[in-house]
């Protein structure tokens, strides 16, 4: 199984536990499930982990924490999985949803001047003028591509790690079967 290639990238069970940011739930993070990685952890884990990855909120790891806590599925993998949107890659995986969302909902994207005044009304204690039509209303686009484009590739990522386990044992029972053949043969 591909557990040795997921692992050899994933902190210990034991390195997560003494962080002391994580204190709180430490009772928690002895559930030997949360650490186990079959199929159905690992599939679960990519579709929460990505999905929480472009949800547009600070500190997605806390959710995804709780909900590979509550589902009992591999918690480092969601914890990694969600750094897929870092402080690097944060601003193209904004610009992607923003985008997709434009088109999904119709609305024509934001020019850089209306998006620089929709920042200063933002950044402005006054409520926004007319002109902007609402800093949410602006951002409606945004929001509906973030959850849309979270769900289709956490669904992808999902799919694509069940079809890689699946390829993977497959490959392993025809590697076994060939060495029996040999072995036979000898």
């Amino acid at each position: 199984m591909p557990k040795a290639l997921i692992r050899r990238y994933l902190p210990s069970p034991e390195k997560i536990r003494a962080q002391k940011s994580l204190g709180f739930m430490r009772h928690r993070l002895g559930d030997p499930s949360l650490w186990h990685l079959n199929r159905r952890s690992a599939s679960l884990a990519m579709f929460w982990g990505i999905f929480f990855a472009f949800m547009p909120m600070p500190f997605q790891m806390i959710p995804a924490t709780l909900i590979a806590i509550g589902l009992r599925i591999n918690l480092p993998l969601v914890l990694v999985l969600t750094w897929v949107t870092n402080p690097i890659t944060v601003l193209p995986f904004m610009y992607v949803s923003y985008a997709f969302g434009s088109l999904v909902l119709q609305v024509p994207m934001l020019s850089w001047a209306e998006i620089e005044v929709l920042m200063s009304a933002a950044l402005s204690i006054e409520p926004a003028s007319s002109s902007t039509g609402g800093i949410l209303a602006q951002l409606k686009p945004f929001f509906v591509g973030t959850v849309i484009l979270g769900f289709s590739l956490g669904c992808l990522g999902y799919v694509g790690m069940q079809g890689y386990w699946r390829w993977h044992a497959v490959k392993q029972w025809q590697a076994r079967a060939r060495r029996r053949a040999l072995a036979k043969g000898l």
